[in-house]
């Protein structure tokens, strides 16, 4: 008899789900978005379990494991672990907030820290087998140097200019040709009539980054602000778990921290500044890949 496990990481902008048969990987499969935060347990649950059903055709797995976007609360983590096993009976499954698995794919054991920055941003730090967090509370609360943070300060830095509260420049050009206005009332409908608003604004921190890199002064204030965000949240959960000035690895996760940018460049400046010590891993396996790790372990 073979032996299935599924690791899922399922992030705001996409779920990835990967699976082993007798510890053989058998590839990766994407599904839309599945923050258990902004889209609610049931319907976050329902994306990973159809992503699930997309990659096994059908098959039965028999240990499931979660890392998701907002299931750092117990209640959040429980709905859709009840979810899941109505949909996948029989099967072991656990759920965790996505920062544990990032945290995994890097460190499979042992003390280390993890700063995640995509759509999202979220510190986690594990020390002696308790975890620490920092931010994460989502984008109205607690995303600040997020993609989605550097997209709306980049929206509100054109509606500035609109209304002459700041000066038209290169980057609001840059702004209006990817965004397609022209106006206030066009860069307003643009974002709240799109079906995801939150995908919406978080798409333009690619392009924030890009004119950072090339030397915009506006583009680079924000990505600037956005370091000093995601250090200082990275900082909150070292200070908690107290692996500050340790020899406890720190891992760069997430769609912002993976390109090379002028963000991750600021960002780990900072870090070599105060924590010299704490080595930053930036090569590593994706977060599914840690996911899978531990639905092997659930066998």
């Amino acid at each position: 008899m073979s032996f299935i496990a599924v690791g899922v990481d399922a992030g705001g902008s996409k779920t990835a789900v990967t699976y082993s048969v007798d510890g053989t990987c058998k590839g990766v499969w994407y599904g839309s978005g599945a923050n258990a935060t902004a889209r609610g347990p049931e319907r976050a649950s329902t994306v990973v379990a159809d992503t699930i059903d997309l990659a096994l055709e059908g098959a039965l797995p028999n240990a499931i494991f979660v890392g998701a976007a907002g299931a750092g609360r117990e209640n959040i983590a429980s709905a859709m672990r009840g979810a899941l096993e109505s949909r996948f009976r029989g099967a072991r499954i656990e759920v965790r907030d996505d920062a544990y698995i990032a945290l995994r794919a890097a460190v499979p054991e042992g003390d280390g820290a993890v700063l995640i920055a995509g759509t999202g941003a979220i510190a986690f730090a594990e020390k002696d087998g308790v975890g620490f967090r920092s931010g994460g509370y989502g984008y109205l609360f607690g995303d600040a140097g997020s993609a989605f943070s550097i997209g709306a300060a980049a929206i509100e830095r054109l509606l500035r200019a609109y209304d002459g509260r700041a000066p038209r420049d290169a980057f609001t050009g840059e702004l209006e040709r990817a965004l397609g206005v022209s106006s206030l009332h066009q860069t307003l409908e643009k974002v709240y009539s799109d079906e995801s608003p939150t995908r919406a604004v978080a798409t333009l921190a690619r392009l924030v980054l890009d004119l950072a890199g090339n030397g915009d002064r506006s583009a680079s204030k924000i990505v600037q602000q956005a370091s000093a965000d995601l250090t200082d949240l990275l900082k909150g959960a070292l200070k908690a778990s107290g692996l500050a000035q340790s020899d406890a690895p720190i891992v760069f996760s997430g769609g912002l921290l993976n390109s090379g940018s002028l963000l991750s460049y600021l960002i780990e400046t900072r870090l070599m500044n105060d924590f010299p010590s704490m080595p930053i891993l930036k090569e590593h396996p994706e977060p599914y890949a840690g996911a899978l790790c531990a639905a092997e372990r659930l066998l």
